[in-house]
C-alpha cells in the first residue's frame, strides 16, 4: 500500500448536496430503526468493547510527536486507531511507560494535546480534536475532515510481514506488496511484480500457469519456501517445465504478497536456504465496505493481445462475530505476440494461452475477541501447453488459522493447519495421462511475549514448532524421465529472543531442522528388475544471531549472522533418470545431503517523515549479504549405452552468492516516486539440461536489475497517473538442448504505465500498458531462449463495491 495511504484512507467533504443529505437522514432513520430490533446484539458489543479496551498492556512510548506516536501506540495494544484531521507535527504527546489498559493509556498520551477520543469497535478508536467536539451539531458539516486509519503491522506467516511499512521497520531483508499495486500497477502479472522487487526474481516456464519464485539466485526443489496463505507448495513438474516447483495461484484473487529474503526465523524458514514468499488471497474485509453487514464485489478486466476477458465476482456477510465469503474468476487468454523485432516481426507464443477457473470460500468466526478461527478453500483449475502438449493443472488449498490473545503478555499463540493437493497432468500428446501430483499437509504452532526483565532491558519472545509432510506420486513409469515417488516430512522447533537496551537490539534465533524421506529406487540385477526401499534423515542446526542499533528515530542499522538449511526433495532424491531405455542402478542417489548456507547480512532501515513538505515520507531499506553454501544439489550427467543419463548429486565445495540491494519509495499525497536495485552474484554451478528440457536449475540471475517509478495524484487523491521503467541486466542461459556451454541473453528495458480513479467508495477504474514501446526481447530466466516476451498489450478495467 503506498505510504500516505496508511495514513490517509479517505477524504470527506463536509459540505452536501441538500438532496444527499435528505437521502442520508432517512438512511440513518432506517439504520435505527433496525438497530432497535437488534439490542441483544449491541448489548454483546458493548460487553466486547469494555473488555478489550480495559486489557492491560505493557506499553513503552517516549514523549514524541502525536503522528508517530499513535503508531507505536497501534503497534503495541494491538487495536486500531483513526483521527478527524491531519494531526499537526507540533503536537507532542505524552509519555506512556508501564502496563495499563488501552484506555488508560490513550488518556495519558493525549493528555495536552487538544485531542480526546471515542471508541468504535472491539478493536478501534477515533481521535477526536476538541474543537470539533465543541461545535453545534449545524455547524457540524462546514468542517473537512480527513480519516487518519493506523493499523498495527500484521504477520501473516512468521517471519514474515503482513504491510508495507513494517517491512522498513524490520531487521530482515522483508517487503510486503499490497493487492493495489500488485492489479493496478501491474495488471495482475505477478511476475512483473516480483521482478520489479529487489533481491527478487522469477523463473518462467515454458506455460502460461505457474510463477517459480527465485530470491538471491536460490530457487527450486524447496531453496524457496513458497506458500499460499501460509500453505506450502512443493509439487515438482520435471521436464519441459519448472522442474524446481511452482505455485499455481489466480493472481485475480490475491490481496497482496510478502517476501522474505535470506535467514528468516519462524514457520517460514523452516527447510528454506534463500527466503520465503507467501500469497495472500483476498478476504472478507476486501468484499466488505467498512461499516457493513454484508457486501459484494466484482473485478472486469479486457485486455489486447490476446489476454482477453477477466471477471471476478466475490460476495461475503458478517454478524456476530462470524464473517462469511465467497469468489469466483473466470479467464480465457489465448496466444500474445511479441513486440516488434529488427527484421519488423512479430512471433506469437502458443505456450502462453490459458482456459482459467480458480475460486475461494473463508469463514471467520470470533472478530474482536480473544479466540479467532479463520477457515479457507482456494481451488484453481487452468489448461496450458508446453511444446503445443496442454497440461491440466489443478490445485486445491485448504487452511485453519486460530489465534489465541487473552489478556496476558505471555500469550499470543497462533496456529495454522494447512492440506494442500496439487496435481499437473498431460491431457493430450505423447505423454497423455501421465502426470505429478502432490498432497502435502502441515501445522505450525507460534507464541508470542513480551515482558520487561529490568526497568532497562525487555525482552520478546517467540518460540514455536511445525511439522510439514508431503506425498509424491507420478503416472510415469520407470525409464521415461519422470520424478520418483515418494514421501518426505520435515519437523522443527524454533526460537527468537530479541533483547531490548536503549537504542539496542540483540536478537537471538535458532531453527532445529529434522527430515525423513522414503521412497523406492529401481534396479537392474542380473538382467532383473527389482525395487529397494529407501529411508533416509538428517538433522541440522541453524542459528542466527542480529545486532541492531537506533540511533535516531527513523534509522537503523542492523548485521546478522545465520546458517540456513534444506533437505533433499522426493524428486532430486528418486529421480530413476531421463529418457533412460530401463532403470539404472546409479540413477537415483539416495546418498544425497543436505544444502547449508552461512553467511552475514548488513543493512540500514530508515523512515523519514516531513523532509520536503509537511505530511511527506520517505522509506529507504538496503542490505548486503555474503553467503557460502555447501552441499549444493545439481543435475549430473553420466554415460548410459543409448544416450546421456541423469542423476541429481551434491556440487563439491563451496560456492558464494553475494550482492547489494536497495529499495526507496518517496511518497508526499500528491506525487510518489519508488526505485529498486539488485545487484547478485552468484557462483552456483549449472545442472545439465537445464534449458529447454527443465530437469536442473538455471540460477544465473541477470548482473543487475533496477525499478524506477513515479506519478502523482490529482483530484483529492482520487486520480493516480503514474509509470515504471524495468531495466534487467545481461544474464546467461543453457545453450539448448542440453548444455553446458552457454549462450548469452541480453539486457533490455521495459517501460509500462498505469492509471486508476476512484469515482467514490463503491467504483474505481484502472488501466495499464506494458511494453509500452513494443520492444522485443527474450526474457530472462525463461526456459525456452527461443521465444520472445510479450508485446505491448493495454488493459482496463473496473472494481465495483456494493
Amino acid at each position: 500500500m503506498p505510504a500516505h495511504k496508511q495514513y490517509r484512507a479517505a477524504v470527506y467533504v463536509g459540505q452536501l448536496h441538500n438532496g444527499m443529505m435528505v437521502k442520508a437522514l432517512l438512511c440513518s432513520v432506517a439504520f435505527v430503526a433496525l438497530a432497535l430490533h437488534a439490542s441483544p446484539v449491541k448489548a454483546q458489543e458493548t460487553q466486547a468493547r469494555l473488555v478489550q479496551a480495559n486489557k492491560l498492556t505493557q506499553f513503552s512510548i517516549a514523549e514524541q510527536p502525536l503522528a508517530s506516536a499513535i503508531v507505536k501506540f497501534a503497534t503495541q495494544s494491538g487495536l486500531n486507531i483513526m483521527a478527524d484531521g491531519t494531526l499537526p507535527s507540533s503536537i507532542q504527546a505524552q509519555a506512556v511507560q508501564g502496563k495499563m489498559s488501552a484506555r488508560e493509556a490513550l488518556m495519558q498520551m493525549l493528555s495536552g494535546t487538544g485531542y480526546s477520543f471515542k471508541q468504535n469497535g472491539t478493536r478501534s478508536f477515533t481521535l477526536i480534536r476538541q474543537e470539533a467536539n465543541n461545535l453545534e451539531d449545524g455547524d457540524a458539516s462546514a468542517l473537512q475532515l480527513e480519516t487518519i486509519t493506523v493499523t498495527r503491522p500484521g504477520s501473516t506467516v512468521s517471519g514474515l510481514v503482513g504491510d508495507y511499512e513494517s517491512a522498513y521497520r524490520t531487521t530482515e531483508a522483508v517487503s510486503s506488496t499490497d493487492g493495489e499495486t500488485l492489479q493496478q500497477r501491474n495488471a495482475g502479472n505477478i511476475d512483473n511484480a516480483l521482478r520489479s522487487a529487489p533481491g527478487t526474481f522469477t523463473r518462467k516456464a515454458m506455460s502460461g500457469a505457474g510463477v517459480a519464485v527465485n530470491i538471491r539466485g536460490m530457487e527450486g526443489y524447496g531453496r524457496v519456501n513458497m506458500m499460499i496463505d501460509g500453505a506450502r507448495q512443493n509439487i515438482r513438474v520435471m521436464g519441459h517445465g519448472v522442474s524446481g516447483g511452482s505455485t499455481f495461484i489466480d493472481t485475480d484473487l490475491l490481496a497482496g504478497m510478502d517476501i522474505g529474503r535470506g535467514a528468516l526465523g519462524g514457520a517460514a524458514g523452516i527447510g528454506a536456504l534463500g527466503g520465503a514468499a507467501n500469497f495472500r488471497t483476498i478476504g472478507i474485509d476486501d468484499v466488505i465496505l467498512p461499516g457493513h453487514s454484508y457486501g459484494a464485489m466484482t473485478t472486469i478486466k479486457y485486455g489486447n493481445n490476446a489476454y482477453d476477458w477477466s471477471k471476478l465476482i466475490a460476495g461475503g456477510m458478517r454478524m456476530d462475530g462470524v464473517g462469511i465469503m465467497g469468489a469466483f474468476n473466470r479467464r480465457d487468454s489465448g496466444a500474445p505476440l511479441s513486440g516488434v523485432d529488427e527484421k519488423g516481426n512479430r512471433l506469437n507464443n502458443n505456450n502462453m494461452i490459458e482456459d482459467l477457473k480458480s475460486g475461494l470460500a473463508k469463514l471467520e468466526m470470533g472478530d474482536g475477541q480473544d479466540h479467532k478461527l479463520l477457515l479457507g478453500g482456494i481451488w484453481y483449475d487452468n489448461v496450458s501447453a508446453i511444446r503445443g502438449e496442454p497440461q491440466d493443472y489443478r490445485n486445491q488449498t485448504y487452511t485453519a488459522r486460530y489465534n489465541y490473545t487473552p489478556d496476558s503478555d505471555l500469550i499470543n499463540l497462533n496456529v495454522n493447519a494447512f492440506y494442500n493437493d496439487a496435481r499437473v497432468r498431460f491431457v493430450e500428446g505423447n505423454y497423455k495421462g501421465q502426470f505429478n501430483r502432490d498432497k502435502g499437509k502441515g501445522i505450525d504452532i507460534t507464541n508470542n511475549s513480551q515482558f520487561a526483565l529490568s526497568e532497562d532491558i525487555g525482552l520478546k519472545l517467540t518460540t514455536g514448532g511445525a511439522y510439514y509432510h508431503d506425498d509424491v506420486t507420478t503416472g510415469q513409469s520407470w525409464g521415461t524421465g519422470g520424478p520418483g515417488d515418494g514421501t518426505q516430512a520435515i519437523s522443527s522447533l524454533f526460537a527468537d529472543a530479541t533483547f531490548s537496551y536503549g537504542m539496542f537490539d540483540l536478537k537471538t534465533g535458532f531453527h532445529f531442522d529434522h527430515f525423513r524421506l522414503n521412497g523406492d529406487i529401481a534396479k537392474k540385477v542380473n538382467g532383473k528388475l527389482i525395487t529397494e526401499n529407501v529411508k533416509l534423515t538428517q538433522s541440522s542446526f541453524n542459528p542466527r544471531v542480529t545486532v541492531a542499533v537506533n540511533p535516531l528515530d527513523g534509522l537503523q542499522f542492523y548485521t546478522t549472522y545465520a546458517k540456513t538449511f534444506r533437505p533433499p526433495s522426493v524428486t532430486e532424491t528418486f529421480f530413476p533418470g531421463a529418457h533412460s531405455a530401463t532403470p539404472s542402478d546409479i540413477s537415483p542417489n539416495p546418498d544425497l545431503e543436505g544444502e547449508t548456507s552461512k553467511g552475514w547480512e548488513f543493512g540500514v532501515n530508515v523512515i523519514e517523515k516531513d523532509l520536503l513538505t509537511a505530511d511527506d515520507k520517505l522509506l529507504l531499506k538496503a542490505n548486503y549479504f555474503n553467503n557460502n553454501v555447501e552441499n549444493y544439489i545439481t543435475s549430473g550427467v553420466f554415460s548410459m549405452s543409448n544416450m546421456p543419463g541423469l542423476k541429481f548429486i551434491n556440487a563439491p565445495g563451496k560456492t558464494r552468492i553475494n550482492g547489494f540491494e536497495l529499495e526507496a519509495n518517496y511518497d508526499s499525497g500528491f506525487i510518489f516516486a519508488g526505485l529498486a536495485y539488485s545487484k547478485t552474484k552468484t557462483q552456483l554451478p549449472y545442472g545439465m539440461w537445464s534449458g529447454d528440457y527443465g530437469v536442473g536449475a538455471i540460477n544465473n540471475l541477470p548482473d543487475s536489475t533496477l525499478t524506477v517509478s513515479a506519478g502523482f495524484r490529482a483530484l483529492d487523491e482520487k486520480l493516480t497517473i503514474g509509470g515504471q521503467i524495468r531495466r534487467i541486466g545481461k544474464s546467461k542461459a543453457l545453450k539448448p538442448p542440453f548444455g553446458p556451454a552457454l549462450v548469452d541473453v541480453d539486457s533490455y528495458t521495459l517501460a509500462d504505465v498505469f492509471a486508476s480513479y476512484k469515482y467514490n467508495e463503491n467504483a474505481t477504474f484502472f488501466v495499464n500498458i506494458e511494453n509500452l514501446s513494443n520492444v522485443a526481447y527474450k526474457p530472462a530466466q525463461y526456459m525456452d531462449t527461443r521465444k520472445l516476451g510479450r508485446g505491448r498489450t493495454v488493459i482496463g478495467g473496473m472494481t465495483l463495491r456494493f
